[in-house]
């Protein structure tokens, strides 16, 4: 069984996206939904890596600008840019990967909460792991 503690939760997500950004050389995504998963997500990419995300794709609650739905995402230009699968919302998990795959080619598509994951983090764990990427970072920049 894995270990999912907060603060494992916080360094598979780090270390996921290092081997994206720094061993893929990948530097432009978009985050895939806007729910807790796409904002602990967002958080590190900014944080750890001084990316800002092209744009968030959500379904739900958009502006057009910086939110789209997946229907104004797909007119944008989406060369070169990998979408973050950030959901790992248990009853609508085949149906968020379904409208994405559909909709962009799969070798753009990366899931950072891939199934195999069988306990996620709660909103008060979410919550402790973006506190300790605060604390990671305190240590990092001394």
């Amino acid at each position: 069984m894995p270990d999912l503690t907060v603060r494992n939760v916080a360094k598979n997500i780090i270390k996921r996206l290092r081997s994206i950004v720094i061993d893929e050389k990948k530097d432009k995504f978009v985050i895939y939904t806007n729910g807790m998963g796409g904002q602990l997500v967002k958080e590190c990419l900014e944080t750890e890596f001084s990316i800002e995300p092209e744009y968030i794709i959500d379904n739900k609650i958009y502006d057009g600008i910086t939110v789209l739905n997946i229907e104004q995402a797909q007119r944008r230009n989406n060369k070169d840019i990998y979408f973050l699968i950030c959901s790992w919302h248990d009853e609508y998990y085949d149906e968020i990967r379904e409208k994405i795959y559909r909709t962009f080619p799969k070798e753009q598509i990366i899931d950072l909460f891939p199934k195999t994951v069988t306990t996620l983090p709660t909103t008060t764990d979410i919550c402790k792991v973006l506190s300790y990427i605060d604390t990671y970072l305190k240590v990092e920049e001394k």
